[in-house]
């Protein structure tokens, strides 16, 4: 099978890596890619050639502008896989633009002209297909479910030292997705736990807002570790006793399961995040997870009963980091995705 990768792409970006790895070491796919920078400078003859030779074309996250110019050079059939709306993501999460503005009318209709344009739509989460075909109208009979995953190759699971610090960790974007301040306040419950560290990884335009709220609470069990490259994430984690997901009140908290979370049970860490529909889709309570409401009062409870339960906690890992293995690794992924064309055709 032909696959034509192309669009404004970045191959870095989690999925896209996850994806790309996997079709690469399967043997039945011959894969190209062809990234677009800018359409107005585009050569659209050797473009088009490897669009028609193609059995599919792959257009990974966020390449929602490239679909419709794809779409006009070939009949090659067209699988876009655009992760995130850019409706609510700038509506109601970011919360940016107001809901009745042009500009929110704008970003609506870069999400549904090429979602109804494409030949096959892949969502993440059933909870996001359900969303795509309600909100934009679109068949939900051409959607199909592709869970992220993990690299297992690069997320590898390493023996932590062992040390006085119980340390909590968190990686991700500072935005409302994550609410984060929850963890802050979750913190603040567990000042008086010396032996309890918090460390947060990532950056985003609420950093600076967090960094204030932990100098007002004067809490200093939370340490800041800014940017990680991809490359050093895995070191890094493996140096946690437990992880944290997500603990938003967006919508799209409840119909995501972020890249972290797979990336966690893949190196064998137990994990504390909201409960939501969407995160049960893989994982289960208590047995591979451990979901809780995003109060921040759960959530201190949650890690102080890990914390004095290390069996408990070693056990839930060790389930999360077998479930990856076994269906959600590099290869199951891009398994998934090559029997969706299949069932296409």
């Amino acid at each position: 099978m032909k696959i034509l990768i192309t669009g404004n792409y970045d191959s870095t970006y989690n999925r896209t890596r996850i994806l790309l790895k996997g079709l690469q070491n399967n043997p039945q796919i011959e894969l190209t890619e062809h990234p677009i920078n800018s359409p107005k400078k585009l050569d659209k003859i050797p473009l088009k050639k490897l669009c028609d030779e193609a059995d599919f074309i792959y257009l990974p996250p966020f390449t929602h502008e490239s679909v419709k110019y794809i779409k006009r050079l070939t009949n090659t059939p067209i699988v876009f896989d655009p992760l995130i709306s850019k409706y609510l993501t700038k509506v109601f999460d970011y919360k940016q633009i107001s809901k009745y503005s042009p500009r929110a009318y704008k970003n609506y209709l870069k999400d549904k002209v090429p979602m109804q344009q494409c030949d096959l739509l892949i969502a993440d989460t059933l909870e996001h297909k359900n969303y795509f075909s309600e909100k934009f109208k679109v068949n939900p009979n051409k959607i199909v479910v592709l869970p992220i995953g993990a690299n297992t190759s690069d997320f590898i699971p390493s023996t932590k030292k062992e040390t006085s610090i119980f340390k909590v960790g968190f990686y991700g974007g500072f935005i409302p997705l994550q609410g984060v301040s929850r963890i802050i306040e979750a913190a603040q419950i567990l000042q008086n736990e010396k032996d309890i560290h918090f460390n947060l990884i990532g950056t985003g335009f609420e950093l600076e807002k967090i960094k204030l709220l932990v100098q007002k609470k004067k809490l200093n069990n939370i340490n800041f570790l800014g940017w990680i490259e991809y490359n050093e994430l895995p070191s890094k984690i493996n140096e946690f006793d437990i992880c944290l997901g997500i603990f938003g009140d967006t919508p799209k908290a409840d119909m995501v399961i972020p890249n972290k979370i797979y990336h966690y049970a893949a190196l064998q860490k137990c994990i504390i995040t909201k409960e939501t529909q969407a995160i049960k889709e893989v994982f289960t309570d208590k047995t591979d997870i451990i979901l809780t409401s995003n109060k921040a009062k759960t959530i201190a409870e949650n890690i102080l009963f890990l914390k004095d339960n290390k069996s408990v906690t070693d056990k839930i890992a060790r389930a999360a980091h077998t479930l990856i293995q076994k269906e959600y690794n590099e290869n199951k992924i891009a398994e998934r995705f090559i029997d969706f064309l299949k069932k296409f055709k």
